[in-house]
Formats: structure tokens, C-alpha cells, sequence
């Protein structure tokens, strides 16, 4: 039987390890041939893994993918990056803007400077407008396609402080905060336009995720055995993909849609947990 994203091509940013992986796996198992992109390749040695073992993880799954080196925050690179994508498959179908700064180690606002959010907004959000910027015009030619953007429940937090509020272990920080709010800002005010062109644009909240990261170095303070899987967010943004156009314009919880569905799981889980 065919699969779902069969014929397919989707670039993932952010792919070689952690929810990006869960993501490049799961649209490979659906049929989508798969451009796995991230600075961690083979050579960069991160005991997380690297693009080329996601690509390979994939094509053990009976998948489609490459691995294809891609720092998002060099424009030359990801220009780079785009075109030979497009020219070696003739399409780009699927953008999973995955990558991003992370919230552990930005700091908080008191006695930071303005470039702390600048190295926040280059990842977060310049990248992802800068990658729909190079595919949109493609993806029109051909018909359409979709941009998915993985947000955080981050974009939300802190709720307001009372008199008793202290800072916790495991808070996003200012940067990376603002920067998702601002990303799901994004995806609401382009996707009247993009839909005018067969372009859908979602955000996809993983929510709480553990990754292989947290299981190297937990966060003191944070509970994980209630956490997803990479596994749920990339069910997820398969399942959007069938029929992006469904969601355009949302920011779309990951464990919500896959109960909602009813999305079977496979049992992919973060690289060193599969070693453990």
C-alpha cells in the first residue's frame, strides 16, 4: 500500500537529533523523501548524533533520505542548501523549520543585552522567514506545498508573577520565549497570503519533550516521565502534512492532534535511550 507522503520531498531543519529526528524519521516511514539538515554532521563528533545517522536511521526504516550540512543563520548557506535540494529533486514539497536556539544557557533579561535576543531572533524566527522566503516562490510554481514551524509552549510563559514568584529550574529565559511568540505571530499574519498561493503554514507545539539532551543532563527540578516522545511530534507533523492546508494559520499541540486521531506509534525514541 502507498504511503501517505509518497512522491514527497520534505527538508528538516534541525534534523540530526532530539524532536528534528523524530520528524525526518516519521516523514520517512510516511513516504516522503527526506533532506535531513543541520551543522551536526559526521565530523562535528556530537555524542547526540549527526545528520548522516538520522539519514541512515531513516533508510532503515525502508525510507527516502539525505544528509545535507546546513548552519540556518549563514543566508549563503541555506541559499546554497535550497537550490541544490530543488535541482537534484525538481520540487520541495515540505519545510519542517525545526532548528532553533535552545532556552537553557540564554540567561534572563536583568543585566543582558540587546544580543542576547539578537542571537535568539537570527535562529528562531530570521531563519525560518528567510528558508519560506527561498521555497515559497517553488512551491507556488508547482502547485503549492507546506511550511511547518515548530514553536514552544515557551512562547506563553511565565503566567503573570504574583508576590511570592521566584525563578524556576527549567524556564525557557527571555530569548528563546519571545522569539517562539514571535514565530507563531508570524505564521498567523503571512497565512492569508501564502494560502492565496496553495501554501499552507503551520506551527507545531511538541510540548514538553525529552530528547537526548535531558537524558545526558536532566534539568534539577524538571519532570520527565510525563514528557513526549520526538516520536509525537513527528507523527504529528506527518499526519498535518497529508493535508496541510486543514491547519494553516493554527498553532497545532503535537500530543492533542495525535490523540485526536488516534496516531499509532512506533516506538522511536531519543538515540540514547534506544542505547540504553
Amino acid at each position: 500500500m502507498e504511503r501517505p507522503l509518497t512522491g514527497k520531498v520534505a527538508m528538516v531543519t534541525g534534523g540530526s537529533r532530539g524532536i528534528g529526528r523524530g520528524i525526518s524519521l516519521c516523514l520517512a516511514d510516511e513516504g516522503a523523501t527526506v533532506i535531513v539538515c543541520a551543522r551536526s554532521d559526521d565530523d562535528a563528533g556530537s555524542p547526540y548524533g549527526s545528520i548522516e545517522q538520522t539519514a541512515q536511521e531513516a533508510r532503515d526504516l525502508g525510507g527516502k533520505a539525505v544528509a545535507m550540512k546546513l548552519d540556518v543563520t549563514d543566508d549563503d548557506e541555506v541559499r546554497s542548501v535550497v537550490d541544490a535540494v530543488i535541482r537534484k529533486y525538481g520540487h520541495l514539497d515540505i519545510v519542517v523549520n525545526n532548528a532553533a536556539r535552545m532556552g537553557q544557557g540564554g540567561g534572563d533579561f536583568w543585566g543582558s543585552s540587546p544580543a542576547n535576543l539578537d542571537a535568539y531572533y537570527q535562529t528562531n524566527v530570521r531563519a525560518p522567514y528567510l528558508i519560506t522566503t527561498l521555497v515559497g516562490p517553488h512551491m507556488e510554481e508547482l502547485g503549492g506545498g507546506a511550511i511547518v514551524n515548530v514553536t514552544s509552549a515557551g512562547a506563553g510563559l511565565p503566567p503573570p508573577p504574583g508576590p511570592d514568584w521566584k525563578l524556576s529550574p527549567g524556564r525557557t529565559y527571555v530569548g528563546y520565549g519571545i522569539t517562539k511568540a514571535a514565530l507563531n505571530r508570524w505564521v498567523a499574519g503571512v497565512a492569508g497570503e501564502l494560502r492565496l498561493r496553495n501554501i499552507a503554514i503551520v506551527a507545531v507545539d511538541p510540548g514538553r519533550t525529552v530528547v537526548e539532551r535531558n537524558i545526558v543532563n536532566p534539568i534539577a527540578g524538571v519532570d520527565y516521565t510525563t514528557a513526549n516522545s520526538p516520536e509525537v511530534t513527528g507523527r504529528a507533523i506527518a499526519f498535518i502534512c497529508r493535508d496541510a492546508m486543514s491547519y494553516t494559520g493554527r498553532v497545532v499541540e503535537s500530543k492533542a492532534l495525535v490523540d485526536e486521531h488516534n496516531l499509532a506509534m512506533t516506538g522511536i525514541v531519543p538515540r540514547n535511550a534506544a542505547r540504553a
